[in-house]
């Protein structure tokens, strides 16, 4: 089996060789090419020699139907069987038939169907025999095998047979009988065989030709050059191929060797590229400042960057999840998972655990497929950015934030942020409350109600100039009229450009309240300090009559000087009284008490300084107003306040012949009305605003301005209200609304 071995994979070798390939298929082609010439010359020969045949076949037919013709017109059946037998015996005739009309064979040349003579032609099995009567056609037919030309030519009936008399009424026939020759093709088959035979022999010859010379060729031309390339094609994979210039001729084979070279330069410079990829991405991996880790199927690190290392230690063999987090099994969600799965990278914040204690790391972890030769995902590149400080300073940021949130809603101020176009973005929860849902408003139609923005806005300024500007304005909301101190500050963009600005708004108008108050406080200390003064005078002057009475023993200079001590002494106490009344809290001493008794009390009381001062004190009130829980003294006090202060007014005034001071009261729904009007000198819009301001007198260093501050008190301690109506020259009304339910204290009292 050994010596069998070489012989047969050298045939094998040589057989599936370049050379015998080309030489043997273009051999073959030759070949093939040839036979098909050979057989479309043959093919056209041989049917032009059969139409040729045929031809000669329907020429001989003619011309023997020519030679039997006499015969037939002397009605010679002996010339005509002798004609025929002549005839069919010849070298290049088989057989010679004459049939009548009605396909009665009367004459053959072949001696072994002489005893057919007589008898009806067998034309179910010859075709050309059918309807001799009435087919004036000539017509031929080959045999099956092809070796026998059957022609058939029909005897027509002419003028001259028609009066033959052996006929009869034979001119209503077209057709007397047939001529049936046939003709044998054997030779002329043997002969077509034959040159065929020489020319698939020549073709053999030619292909044996061809293929050896074309296989000579290849091996000695083509087969060098070949192994040469596969020479260098085998140093080119080991790397140890260096193209030189050479002269390879000017064949394909030169230019396919040409390319060959110029193919692996630009393979060694690709090469040369790779490699170079290769050592920066090997770099790269290693020094990227993040953690790259390249996980398998199993979940193990098959390999880690330099950082991942120095940080998490050799991993290597582990499985990640181990590594990461300490878990003994997959994370729920994992991403290296999923990309396997999908073959799509992934994203996700996650928690990692580091050093000996486990300190916690925040990281942003990235997945992307590696995939192999065949296109499918063999690992998972995992790259993790440590953001834990950027986690704290986010931790940090919000907690500024919502501190900053709190205070911006809490501070003591209205802060709002205005755009461009002047519209409040930003509001706190202070200005929310006092100013309702302001978001996308103007901010000057929601502080002042105004249509455009301000003459001397600051926040246009700050817009401008993007400094600091503020301002002290006066707003009137709800008809009350507050001292506001704007603040402006520019809110700039990440490239300094000022797209907001900050607005502060701070009420002082208690601030500018207590300025007025101490202003007026001043005066009226200066007033208060003359009218002590005074009183201390009249008292030291009444102590000196009284004394000089008592040594003296006049009794009724003793008196006038008492009265005098008295008088003064009631000054200094009501006016104690006001201070202390104005300055402290008190609840009202509630007791049943009769309306109309109190008003008529006052009207006694005040009646000669009313006529005094030719004022009329009129009483508007009935007397069955009823008995009501009311601090008695209070109402006595603040009525009375308002009865003195109108008298005051009437007489200070000169511009009218007659004076009046009205009292009035009703009870309507359980709520008492009393209202003190006057026609004297009435106020002006800026005092009667001032009007229930401590220590604001209209009666200058003669007032103390505390009488209307304790009268308003004590309506509002009875939980009414008070109102005021004056005109300059007409006169001024005071309302006042009380209700009249008992009250808890009272009821509390009562009830104990």
């Amino acid at each position: 089996m050994h010596r069998w071995r070489t012989p047969i994979e050298f045939v094998r070798k040589f057989v599936t060789s370049l050379s015998f390939k080309l030489s043997f298929y273009a051999g073959l082609v030759m070949f093939v090419a040839l036979l098909a010439f050979t057989y479309r010359t043959i093919s056209t020969q041989e049917e032009s020699l059969i139409q040729e045949r045929i031809k000669a076949a329907l020429k001989d037919s003619e011309v023997i139907k020519a030679a039997i013709w006499n015969g037939m017109m002397t009605k010679d059946r002996e010339v005509i069987r002798q004609i025929v037998e002549a005839i069919g015996s010849h070298e290049g005739f088989k057989e010679l038939n004459i049939y009548d009309q009605k396909g009665i064979l009367h004459y053959t040349s072949n001696t072994d169907n002489k005893s057919g003579i007589g008898s009806a032609s067998p034309s179910q099995s010859d075709s050309l025999l059918k309807d001799i009567s009435k087919n004036l056609d000539m017509r031929y037919r080959f045999s099956d095998d092809g070796s026998c030309l059957n022609v058939v030519n029909p005897l027509k009936n002419t003028q001259g047979c028609s009066t033959i008399a052996c006929h009869g009424s034979a001119d209503n026939t077209p057709v007397l009988g047939a001529l049936q020759l046939k003709l044998p093709l054997e030779k002329f088959r043997a002969r077509i065989d034959k040159q065929a035979q020489e020319t698939l022999l020549f073709a053999a010859g030619l292909f044996l030709l061809v293929s050896t010379s074309l296989g000579l060729v290849i091996i000695f031309r083509v087969i060098p050059a070949i192994r040469k390339l596969q020479a260098n094609a085998r140093n080119l994979a080991s790397g140890n191929y260096n193209p030189q210039s050479q002269d390879y001729g000017s064949d394909e084979i030169a230019d396919l060797a040409r390319s060959f070279d110029e193919m692996s330069q630009q393979i060694t410079q690709s090469q040369t590229k790779l490699e170079e990829s290769r050592r920066l991405y090997r770099e790269l991996f290693q020094k990227v400042p993040c953690y790259l880790t390249v996980v398998d199927k199993n979940y193990r690190i098959s390999r880690s960057n330099e950082a991942f290392k120095n940080e998490f230690g050799d991993q290597s063999g582990n499985r990640c999840f181990r590594a990461f987090k300490g878990r003994d099994s997959k994370c729920e969600n994992c991403l290296v998972d999923r990309t396997f799965s999908d073959k799509l990278p992934h994203r996700s914040e996650e928690i990692w655990l580091t050093g000996d204690h486990g300190e916690q790391t925040f990281v942003i972890l990235n997945t992307s497929p590696i995939y192999n030769e065949s296109g499918g995902v063999s690992e998972v590149l995992e790259m993790a950015v440590d953001v834990t400080r950027v986690e704290k300073l986010q931790k940090q940021l919000k907690k500024k934030e919502q501190q900053f949130q709190t205070l911006f809603e809490n501070v003591p101020c209205y802060l709002t942020v205005v755009d461009r176009s002047f519209r409040i973005a930003f509001a706190n929860k202070i200005f929310m409350e006092d100013f309702g849902e302001a978001i996308g408003k103007n901010c000057y139609l929601v502080y002042k109600g105004r249509n455009e923005k301000c003459e001397d806005c600051p926040v246009e300024k700050t817009f401008i100039d993007g400094t600091i500007h503020s301002s002290e304005e006066v707003w009137h909301r709800n008809g009350e009229t507050k001292h506001i101190v704007v603040r402006t500050a520019p809110i700039e963009d990440d490239q300094g450009n000022i797209v907001e600005v900050m607005e502060m708004s701070t009420d002082i108008t208690e601030i500018k309240t207590l300025q007025n108050e101490l202003a007026i406080l001043g005066e009226t200390v200066a007033g208060m300090s003359h009218d002590v003064k005074n009183i201390l005078s009249g008292l030291e002057g009444g102590v000196y009559i009284v004394d000089s009475g008592l040594r003296s023993g006049k009794e009724d200079r003793t008196r006038t000087g008492w009265n005098m001590v008295k008088k003064n002494v009631e000054k200094v106490s009501g006016l104690v009284k006001d201070i202390l009344y104005a300055s402290k809290e008190r609840t009202p001493e509630y007791e049943e008490c009769g309306i109309a008794d109190i008003l008529k009390e006052i009207s006694d009381l005040y009646g000669k300084k009313a006529k005094e001062s030719n004022v009329d004190l009129v009483q508007e009130f009935d007397d069955n107003l009823g008995t009501w829980y009311l601090d008695p003294k209070g109402i006595h006090s603040a009525i009375s306040n308002l009865v003195s202060n109108a008298i005051q007014a009437c007489h200070s005034t000169r511009a009218k012949s007659s004076f009046y001071v009205r009292i009035g009261a009703r009870v309507e729904n359980s709520v008492l009305s009393l209202w003190v009007a006057d026609n004297g000198s009435g106020m002006p819009e800026e005092v009667r605003q001032k009007l229930f301001t401590k220590f604001y007198s209209t009666k200058g260093s003669k007032g103390t301005g505390l009488g209307l501050v304790v009268t308003r008190k004590i309506i509002e301690e009875h939980g009414g209200t008070i109102a005021v109506e004056s005109a300059t020259d007409v006169g001024t009304t005071f309302h006042i609304e009380i209700p009249l339910s008992r009250p808890k204290q009272v009821q509390a009292s009562r009830s104990m």
